[in-house]
This record gives C-alpha cells, sequence and structure tokens, in this order.
C-alpha cells in the first residue's frame, strides 16, 4: 500500500480521477470488497497493510469487530517490520491504557523508534513527555525543535509558550519559527494549501492517528486512531 498526500488526492479528484492514483484501480466503496483487498496485502506480507488492518481492528471497521488486542498484535508485526506509524500507535495504546495495561515505559520506548524513524507527532509527544511526567523542560524543547523543522505547528506553539513563560529564550523562539517557517515553505504546494483550506478529508482524527488538545497553554499530542 501507499499513501498520497492530500493535495495529490484533490488534485487528481478535480481531474475526474477517481480511482488509485499510482495502478488505477478503481475506488472500492463496500466494505467487504475493501477488507477483501487489503487482507490480500497482509497475506502477501505488506508492512504497511499489516499496520492499516491493525486500524481496522482497532475501531471496529470495514465490518470487523473492535479487538486491541488483535489490533496490538498486528502493530507489533508491522513495527518489527520497519512501519513507524505502527510504533506510534503502539506508543499511544500503551500511554492511554483503553482496553491493555497502561505501560508508560513501552509507550516511550515506541514513540522513541518511531521519532528515529521521522514521525512527527511521535516526536511531539516525546516532548509532551518530558514536560507532564518529570517536568524536564530542555529535553522537551529539544523534541519540539526536531518536530518544528519537520513542520509540526503544535511544537512551535509550545515553543511560543515556554518563551512567554520564560523557559525558552527569544533566540529559541526565532530559530522555531525560522525552522517552521522553512519547513512548511519546503512543503507547500497549491493543491495542497486549497485541501488545507478545504478541511479535505477532514475527521475528528488525524490520519496518523493523532488527536489535538490544549492543555494549561500547551498543545499535547493524544495517541489513538
Amino acid at each position: 500500500m501507499r499513501r498520497v498526500c492530500y493535495g495529490c488526492d484533490l488534485a487528481a479528484w478535480k481531474r475526474g480521477m477517481l480511482d488509485c492514483p499510482f495502478c488505477r484501480t478503481p475506488t472500492l466503496s463496500n466494505d467487504s470488497q475493501i477488507l477483501a483487498m487489503l487482507q490480500k496485502r497482509v497475506n502477501a506480507g505488506d508492512p504497511v497493510s499489516i499496520w492499516h488492518l491493525g486500524g481496522k481492528y482497532q475501531l471496529g471497521q470495514y465490518g470487523l469487530g473492535k479487538d486491541v488486542m488483535r489490533a496490538v498484535e498486528l502493530y507489533e508485526h508491522a513495527a518489527e517490520l520497519g512501519v513507524k506509524e505502527a510504533h506510534f500507535c503502539l506508543g499511544c495504546i500503551f500511554d492511554k491504557g483503553v482496553d491493555v495495561e497502561k505501560d508508560t515505559s513501552k509507550a516511550i520506548r515506541h514513540w522513541e523508534v518511531a521519532a528515529m524513524l521521522g514521525h512527527v507527532s511521535a516526536r511531539f509527544n516525546l516532548g509532551n513527555m518530558e514536560v507532564n511526567s518529570s517536568n524536564v523542560v530542555d529535553l522537551a524543547l529539544q523534541h519540539w525543535m526536531i518536530a518544528v523543522n519537520l513542520g509540526c505547528q503544535d511544537s512551535l506553539h509550545n515553543i511560543k509558550v515556554l518563551f512567554m513563560e520564560g523557559l525558552a529564550t527569544k533566540d529559541d523562539y526565532a530559530e522555531a519559527l525560522r525552522g517552521y517557517q522553512s519547513a512548511t515553505e519546503e512543503m507547500s504546494s497549491p493543491d495542497r494549501n486549497e485541501a488545507k483550506a478545504l478541511r479535505w478529508f477532514a475527521q475528528e482524527q488525524l490520519s496518523d492517528g493523532s488527536r489535538r488538545v490544549k492543555v494549561e497553554g500547551l498543545s499535547r499530542g493524544m495517541g489513538g486512531r
């Protein structure tokens, strides 16, 4: 399985291309057909498909009964195959402790691996963990700086809060602003900007499984699919 950005998806839709942008397979609308196609890719050992199927078990979608333990099994398999999103989802599950035993150390370990693989929300959450669990602002700032350079707006917000509270320097905030601007300019495109303005495929939850809430002025990432 492959994924495209919302801008590319919108561009294809505007051109009347409603099938797969890679192989031109017609888009399936029936849950049983989608599940069958997904299972076929899982049986072939596709790592991203294994992670994706885990998400369907976690949410109880495509006619599957909600089964978090089965989701964890699939996420762990995908994580072993190097899927950073699977590590992120495992971190979220163990952090929240819903339907599984809460295990903060496991959550942090999976987020650390995901962050090393380039998962922005995992890096953002690690910063939150430093502030919320041990109040280590310096380490949180380091995590958020890395995330800002990858275009994480919530990390920029948190660094601004630290600056306003005297916990980060003016130079820190200026560096964060430059990093965020550079990242967003690099990722910008007319179609992507239009998709964002239209809230293309807007959902309560983000595509990577994270959600955002405000806690005492800081943006705090909450996991889950």
